[in-house]
């Protein structure tokens, strides 16, 4: 009997011990309250596009939508990046009445902002005019086969973008080469550049050229290159779109048939997804070259694709594409299409 008054006690104990120490983390912790009730103790880790994350032991990173949120309060000091371009550091944010009263720590300063006029929380110094941001990747797909038929397959693609707080840098490189049976059945590269200037909100204008050349298409060379206006109607993991819409000069060189050079209508339309999870991406790329002396002809160029992460920054990648060119010489396919699996390196 003792002895079990004994265990009791040291279990009583043991959970004191415990709720004290769980009411000790929680009190130095970030914390929101929802609309209905719900409280989340945790790490605030940013507030973009209207949603606020929130690092928890229990559920990893949860994105909340603000409207949702009836009180918030930080723990440690911030820098919080305005819509405005404003930048304020060394802040403690307390949602009040709905809006975020931000105090300056160390003074009696505050200011009084909607959490949508938040794009960026402890930004990163290419955010606020430093440097810039430099993200790419570099893939690669060969098959080789040996037996009935010797076939050599080799694909790659190398991609780089510099993002800064104003404008953004885009290169992309790109080519293919097959042999059967010791004869060459495909031979092409791609080279393009973009140069984006943001005009604030979600607006940019750009300037873009190509450099192309398909030896098996009778094409020597294509060099294109214009300005375009630009929308981010999304810039959300879970969902993005932006799309483009411009003029251009179009230059193209044949190696058997006649040259020609036209004034041109381009656009692109980019759509990309997060939701099959995390650091994948399910993607549809598209964009298309309209001559304006020959109202018929088009040049189209679709590509649907998966990225998943495999490893540190190894990833695979599988794409569908499709290339349409109602201008295409004479003994040339109209419609070329290919299904292409690579494995890269992301950075």
């Amino acid at each position: 009997m003792r002895f079990a008054l004994l265990l009791i006690a040291i279990w009583s104990t043991v959970q004191t011990s415990n709720t004290v120490a769980g009411t000790g983390d929680s009190s130095s912790l970030d914390s929101i309250t929802l609309a209905n009730g719900s409280i989340i103790h945790g790490t605030v880790s940013n507030i973009k596009n209207g949603k606020v994350h929130i690092n928890t032991d229990f559920a990893g990173t949860l994105q909340i939508d603000a409207k949702k949120i009836v009180e918030m309060s930080t723990h440690d000091p911030v820098v919080v990046k305005l819509s405005n371009g404003t930048v304020l550091e060394n802040v403690l944010i307390e949602l009040v009445d709905e809006k975020p009263v931000l105090h300056t720590v160390g003074t009696q300063a505050e200011a009084t902002v909607a959490l949508t006029d938040i794009v960026a929380m402890n930004p990163e110094p290419w955010q606020i005019g430093e440097g810039y941001k430099h993200e790419g990747g570099a893939s690669l797909a060969l098959v080789q086969q040996r037996g009935n038929s010797d076939t050599d397959q080799l694909d790659y693609r190398i991609e780089a973008k510099w993002t800064g707080e104003d404008d953004r840098f885009a290169v992309t490189a790109e080519g293919e080469l097959d042999e059967s049976e010791g004869m060459k059945n495909a031979e092409n590269w791609l080279i393009s550049g973009k140069y984006d200037r943001f005009m604030g909100g979600t607006t940019y204008l750009g300037v873009n050229s190509s450099l192309k050349q398909d030896i098996f298409a009778d094409l020597d060379m294509r060099f294109y290159l214009g300005p375009y206006f630009g929308r981010q109607f999304y810039d959300a993991d879970r969902f993005k779109l932006s799309a483009e819409l411009g003029l251009t000069y179009v230059q193209e060189n044949y190696i058997n048939s006649e040259d020609k050079t036209y004034p041109g209508a381009n656009w692109s339309l980019n759509i990309g997804s997060d939701i099959l999870g995390d650091d994948t991406e399910l993607y549809l790329n598209h964009k298309g070259i309209w001559d304006l002396d020959s109202l018929s002809d088009v040049v189209l160029d679709t590509r649907i694709g998966l990225k998943i992460p495999l490893m540190m920054n190894i990833q695979a990648a599988a794409e569908y594409s499709l290339e349409y060119d109602s201008g295409a010489v004479d003994g040339v396919d109209e419609i070329d299409q290919s299904i292409k699996v690579r494995f890269g390196y992301r950075w």
